[in-house]
C-alpha cells in the first residue's frame, strides 16, 4: 500500500512538473487564430493585423484559419471544441451571443455557450454608422425622421442578415426615435452595401471600417452613429447621443480562448493581447482601415459581454413577438 501511494505521488509530481514546464516554454510550435466569418470583414481584418504583431511578443508564428459558415457558428463551435492548450485561440464578436439567443429562442440547445470560452481581452469596439447614399435628398438625420414620418410604409433598410450585426443596431435606433422601416436582409455586408449605393434601399447601419472608404468615394453619407463618442475618422458625424436619442450600440472585438486553457498560458495571453493593443504598428493598420483600437481587460470584456448577452436577449424576444 505504502509502495502504491509513493508510486502515486512520484507519478502526480512528473505530472505536474511537465505541465508547469510547458507552461513555462510556452509557445514551441504556431499559434492558430480562428476567424469564424469570409475574408475582408472586420474579423478578418482584426486577426490579420494582430497576428504579425502578435509574433514578436511569442516568439513563434501566429497563423490565421478562415473557419466560415452559418454565420459564424462554425468556427465558434469550432474554437470551442479546440485543444485548450494555447495554441487555438479565435475571434470574439456580438454575433456570437446572436447565435446563442436566436437557438434558444427556437427552441433549440446552442452549440456554444458564452462559458465555452476564456476571454483573453477587447482589441476594438465599434459603433455603426446611419448610412444614406451621397445624392440622397438627406442631409441630416433630423430630415430622415421628418420624411418618414410624413410618408409611411415607403422607406426601407439593408443589412446583412436577419439579426445579423448591421440588422440589430437599426432595430435599436428605430425603436428609440419611433419611425418604422421595412427590413431587406441580405447575405452579407457586401450585398447590403450594394443595396444601398445602387438605390435599391434608402438607409443601412454598418462598421466603420468597411463604411469608410465607401464615404471617401463619394458614394455613401453618414448621417449619425450609434457610438458613445464620436469615432475617430468620423469626427463630423454627430452621435445619436448628441442628437437627443439613447440609440448606443457598439460592437466590441477581442481575442477568445477554450475554456480549460492553462492558467499560466491565458496569462501569458493575456498579456500579448495587452501588448498589441499598445503596439504603434497595430494601432495604425487598424486606424488606415477607418476603425479604432479601444483596449478593454479581459474581466471588464467578459462583464459587458455578459451586459451584451441581456440586452440583446430582451430585444431579439421582442422582435421574433412581432413576428408572430
Amino acid at each position: 500500500m505504502v509502495r502504491r501511494f509513493a508510486y502515486v505521488m512520484a507519478l502526480a509530481i512528473v505530472l505536474i512538473g511537465t505541465r508547469v514546464a510547458t507552461a513555462e516554454d510556452y509557445p514551441t510550435r504556431p499559434i492558430t487564430v480562428i476567424v469564424q466569418l469570409p475574408p475582408g470583414g472586420t474579423l478578418d481584418l482584426l486577426a490579420r493585423a494582430f497576428a504579425p504583431i502578435a509574433e514578436k511578443y511569442l516568439g513563434k508564428p501566429v497563423v490565421v484559419l478562415t473557419k466560415a459558415g452559418a454565420a459564424g457558428a462554425i468556427g465558434s463551435f469550432s474554437l470551442a471544441q479546440a485543444k485548450p492548450d494555447g495554441y487555438t485561440i479565435g475571434t470574439g464578436w456580438p454575433a456570437m451571443t446572436q447565435l446563442i439567443i436566436g437557438e434558444i429562442l427556437a427552441g433549440r440547445k446552442p452549440t456554444f455557450t458564452l462559458d465555452d470560452y476564456v476571454v483573453l481581452g477587447r482589441l476594438m469596439e465599434s459603433p455603426t454608422i446611419f448610412l444614406v447614399k451621397y445624392d440622397s435628398p438627406w442631409q441630416t438625420f433630423q430630415e430622415v425622421i421628418k420624411d418618414v414620418k410624413a410618408h409611411p410604409d415607403t422607406y426601407a433598410f439593408s443589412s446583412g442578415g436577419i439579426y445579423s450585426a448591421s440588422h440589430l443596431p437599426m432595430e435599436i435606433v428605430l425603436q428609440e426615435v419611433g419611425l418604422k422601416l421595412r427590413h431587406v436582409p441580405f447575405q452579407g455586408g457586401g450585398p447590403a452595401f450594394t443595396a444601398l449605393i445602387g438605390g435599391h434601399v434608402h438607409f443601412s447601419t454598418q462598421y466603420p471600417g468597411t463604411s469608410f472608404p465607401k464615404i471617401k468615394a463619394k458614394q455613401l453619407r453618414g448621417l449619425a452613429q450609434t457610438g458613445e463618442t464620436r469615432v475617430k475618422n468620423y469626427e463630423n458625424i454627430p452621435t445619436f447621443k448628441e442628437l437627443g436619442y439613447n440609440a448606443i450600440y457598439s460592437a466590441w472585438y477581442g481575442l477568445l480562448a477554450p475554456k480549460g486553457t492553462p492558467e499560466p498560458i491565458v496569462t501569458k495571453l493575456r498579456t500579448v493581447v495587452k501588448q498589441v493593443a499598445n503596439d504603434p504598428a497595430f494601432v495604425d493598420i487598424i486606424e488606415k482601415s477607418g476603425d479604432q483600437v479601444i483596449y478593454a481587460d479581459p474581466e471588464t470584456t467578459k462583464k459587458n459581454w455578459q451586459r451584451e448577452y441581456d440586452t440583446l436577449y430582451k430585444l431579439l424576444e421582442r422582435l421574433e413577438k412581432t413576428k408572430k
